[in-house]
Parts: structure tokens; C-alpha cells; sequence
């Protein structure tokens, strides 16, 4: 072990109390620069705090980080150590490569996108099946419809000579139909002013975070989640603190304490149908939210990623409908109704957040695709949207109720599904009998792609959960992918 008298200037951290943050970038560099070798015991957390004279909570979030990228790895009864793994990827790269990635160390992979790379690997294989997050299903748009506006648009932006000019005519028509769309269907108080386009809700996420946050700054995320937003805010140096959820979603009871225990910045959250349990959170805790981020003066992100699908009664509306409320950032997305090819989502906010939105949009995105802007706010405005929305509700409704029989004809009592009131998706719990991190694996042997609850997790908690799309399948599909699943059960009870 390096001696303990000289961890502080290991670290570079002489001089004032050092933060978590100033630990972790002392800890990275010392590995990077080969002081700290791969395998090398780090002192315990209290040791530490003692020895670099800062608080134990300090050390504490300062390995936690650091373990989270893969600088460091916890071993249960044994300690913390600088990752092995580390070792393995130096010994398999030259000399040079080597220097350049220590240099600028890559992120360790997240299993969320590997599963990801896993239905990739998988699309070329016949007969592989993928219970995605809840993606519609590209073969039932209307292709003969899209193509004609597309026509329609591209000759127009050609003919009028406006797309060498930049998207500002084009921007400016999507963002005034999708104003009148939210203003009707959602009963937002919006216009065109209250509008930034991006081209994915990653991207909305990540720019709005990049305005909002600063190292350090403390966002709430449910304690189940979307695990891109929470790479983006810790990517940024923020701290995540979680909050529990219940049968009713996220538990807003919790937030008043959480407040006054951190100053809190920032809650990212999906209110219509929670991701990935599904569940709609009821009308009493989504005032409560409100009034609490007036009361503690944080702002509440809401993704609203597919409030289009709606199976039962009439959805809520969002938390930015709200007419007194003044800390909602909402952000929507047209991937949903039209796939994942038309990358197209949107921020709403008030006038004097758009305005630097925007700024900071025209230095990291450029421009958008006039085209394509032209053709959105045709569809929108002419109904066939609309129309279209309308026609698949009924085919996703049946897909639905398909998935729910073939699962409780496959697991009966070993399964319980809260059904959810619209999305794309079932969130399916599973008895202790069935390990479903090994269900999983055993599913990919037989050509089925699915995701493990613990990859929801912002710590990587194991969750016998699984979040099952089926709107991407079709009827048969989904009895095929069922049937996969039960077998890769029966596989692993057999032995």
C-alpha cells in the first residue's frame, strides 16, 4: 500500500479542505498517470477523511463516483482497491494508444446500452426477438402519407430556397404547431416562444441539465429511472439522491426531508407513466411536487415520453399545465408517435430559459433539419397525426392485453404486473423462484434480447423486475417472445 502519510500530495491536494470533487479528480489522475497501479488497496473511508482532514461523507461520495466510472472497485469484508480491470485494458493496448487513453479515459460501458448493442448483434440473426423499452412499431406508419409530405416539403424548402438560409422558417412553423397541439391536447399555456427543438429527448435532457447544473448541485431521481438522464447529470458532476416509489409511483412525501437535508437543484422525473414501472402518478402528489418545488425553489424536469398512448379514461395532464406553477422545464418528443428515424423532441419552458436554451443550442446542435421540421408541422397541422395516433392506440391496446395473457398463461403466480393505464410497456415483477438476471442470460441463448430490472437502477441494484415493450411486436411476435421467456425459465429451474 502507498504509505498513508502520503496520500495528500498523491492526491494533489495540498493546501485547503478538498471537496469530493477534487478527491475523485485526484484519484482519476493518479491512476491515469500510472502513481495509483490497477489492484492497489485504497485506506478505508474513515481513514481517509483523516488522513486528507475533510468530513467522512466526503471520501465517501468521492469513491462512490469514482467506483460508479470504474477508477475504483468495492469488495465486500475486503475493501476498496483501484480496478483490476484497468490492468487488462493497459495490457492489451500499444504503448502510444495506451498514453492517449489514459489521457482521456472512456466511460465504462453501461448495461442499459448494452443491451442495446445486444439487439443489434441480433438483427441479423432470423427469428431474433427484442422486448424493447416500448418503441412503436415502424411498420404501422403511414408510409405512403410520410412519404408524400416528405415530397411535399422537400420541393417546397428546394423551390422557396430557405434551406440554405438556415431552419428559422422551418423551426418557427414546427414550434407554432406544436404550441396549438400541447395548447389543445395537453393544456399547456404555450406558444411558439415558449419552444426549443432538439433532436432527441437525450439531447433536450443534456442541454437543459448543462444550463441548469454545476458540479456538486444535488438532482432527485426516482430511485428507478432512465439511465441516460442520469449518466447525463453525473457526467456534469452532479450528485444523485433517489427517492423511493411506491404502487402509486414516486413517493413525494419524501421530498420535503430530502430538501432539508440537501440543496437540492434539480428533480427529473416522468410523472404520466413513470420509467420503467409505468404507473401514473395521481393527481394529490403532483400537487404536493409543485408545491414543494415552490416551497424549496427547485426545478422539476418532466419528460413526458409518451403521453400518446393512453388506454383507460382520459390521461392526466402534465405537471407543466399547472397555470400557478413556475419550476417546470417540460419536455416532449415526436420520436414516439413517428419512430425512432424522425429525431425530433422538444423543450418547453418559460421565455428567459428558452432564450438561453437556444443559445446554447445554436453553439452544440447547429442547425436543424429544415426538411424534416417542414414535414412535421404538416403532419400536425393537417390532422393526419392525429389520425394516425388514433388508429394504432387500438392496435397497441390488443398487443397489450396479448403480452398480459401469454405472461400469466406462462408464470401464473410467480409474476405480478400492475397494469399500467397506457405506454408502451408492462413493468413485470417475478417471484423470488426466478433469478431474473439469469433469466436474462439465458433468454439471449435462445435469440431474445430483454432488459434486467437492475439495469434501471442509478447504483445498480438488483430489481427482479423486468420492463417488456410490446408495441414493436406483433401479435405472434409476442407469443414467440413469451414463449422464449418461460423456456429460458424452465431452463434455469431444470438446471
Amino acid at each position: 500500500m502507498v504509505q498513508l502519510r502520503k496520500w495528500q500530495p498523491l492526491l494533489k491536494l495540498e493546501g485547503a479542505q478538498a471537496s469530493y470533487r477534487q478527491i475523485v479528480e485526484g484519484l482519476v489522475a493518479a491512476i491515469s498517470e500510472g502513481r495509483l497501479r490497477p489492484g492497489t488497496p485504497l485506506p478505508g473511508t474513515r481513514e481517509m477523511a483523516q488522513l486528507l482532514n475533510v468530513n467522512r461523507k466526503t471520501v465517501i461520495l468521492a469513491y462512490e463516483e469514482a467506483e460508479t466510472k470504474g477508477w475504483l472497485q468495492s469488495v465486500q469484508r475486503r475493501g476498496t482497491f483501484v480496478s483490476q480491470q484497468l490492468a487488462a485494458s493497459a495490457r492489451a493496448e500499444p504503448d502510444a494508444t495506451r498514453r492517449f487513453a489514459l489521457a482521456l479515459p472512456e466511460e465504462p460501458a453501461v448495461a442499459y446500452f448494452a443491451a442495446n448493442e445486444q439487439a443489434a448483434a441480433q438483427q441479423g440473426r432470423p427469428g431474433a426477438l427484442f422486448f424493447d423499452n416500448g418503441a412503436c412499431d415502424h411498420r404501422l406508419l403511414p408510409q405512403a402519407v410520410l412519404h408524400r409530405y416528405y415530397r411535399n416539403a422537400l420541393r417546397s424548402s428546394f423551390t422557396s430556397n430557405s434551406v440554405r438560409h438556415g431552419s428559422e422558417c422551418s423551426s418557427h412553423s414546427l414550434r407554432s404547431a406544436l404550441a396549438d397541439m400541447l395548447r389543445h391536447n395537453r393544456s399547456l399555456n404555450v406558444g411558439a416562444e415558449h419552444i426549443c427543438l432538439t433532436q432527441g429527448v437525450q439531447m433536450s435532457l443534456s442541454l437543459v441539465a448543462s444550463v441548469l447544473l454545476k458540479p456538486g448541485d444535488v438532482v432527485l431521481v426516482e430511485r428507478l429511472s432512465y439511465p441516460p438522464a442520469w449518466e447525463i447529470f453525473r457526467q456534469l458532476g452532479a450528485r444523485l439522491v433517489t427517492v423511493e416509489l411506491d404502487h402509486e409511483g414516486c413517493r413525494v412525501d419524501q421530498l420535503d426531508a430530502l430538501c432539508r437535508q440537501h440543496k437540492v437543484r434539480m428533480m427529473y422525473i416522468t410523472p404520466h407513466h413513470q420509467f420503467p414501472t409505468t404507473v401514473s402518478l395521481p393527481a394529490g402528489r403532483r400537487q404536493q411536487l409543485l408545491e414543494l418545488a415552490r416551497q424549496h425553489d427547485f426545478c422539476v424536469v418532466e419528460e413526458d415520453y409518451d403521453y400518446e398512448y393512453h388506454f383507460s379514461g382520459r390521461p392526466y395532464l402534465p405537471l407543466a399545465s399547472d397555470r400557478q406553477q413556475r419550476h417546470v422545464i417540460y419536455i416532449g418528443t415526436m420520436s414516439k408517435p413517428l419512430g425512432s428515424t424522425f429525431r425530433c423532441s422538444y423543450i418547453v419552458a418559460p421565455v428567459e430559459v428558452i432564450a438561453v436554451l437556444e443559445r446554447r443550442a445554436t453553439l452544440t446542435l447547429g442547425q436543424g433539419d429544415a426538411v424534416m421540421q417542414c414535414m412535421l408541422a404538416d403532419l400536425i397541422n393537417d390532422g393526419e397525426l392525429k389520425k394516425h395516433l388514433r388508429r394504432v392506440n387500438r392496435e397497441y391496446r390488443r398487443r397489450r392485453e396479448t403480452l398480459l395473457a401469454c405472461l400469466h398463461e406462462a408464470f401464473g403466480e410467480h409474476i405480478s404486473v400492475q397494469e399500467p393505464e397506457g405506454g408502451l410497456a408492462l413493468w413485470v415483477r417475478f417471484a423470488d423462484v426466478i433469478n431474473v438476471d439469469e433469466l436474462v442470460e439465458k433468454a439471449l441463448e435462445l435469440d431474445l434480447v430483454v432488459r434486467s430490472g437492475r439495469q434501471f437502477s442509478p447504483f445498480g441494484h438488483a430489481e427482479n423486475a423486468l420492463r417488456l415493450g410490446f408495441a414493436s411486436l406483433d401479435v405472434d411476435e409476442i407469443r414467440l417472445a413469451t414463449q422464449r421467456l418461460a423456456q429460458a425459465a424452465s431452463a434455469i429451474a431444470a438446471g
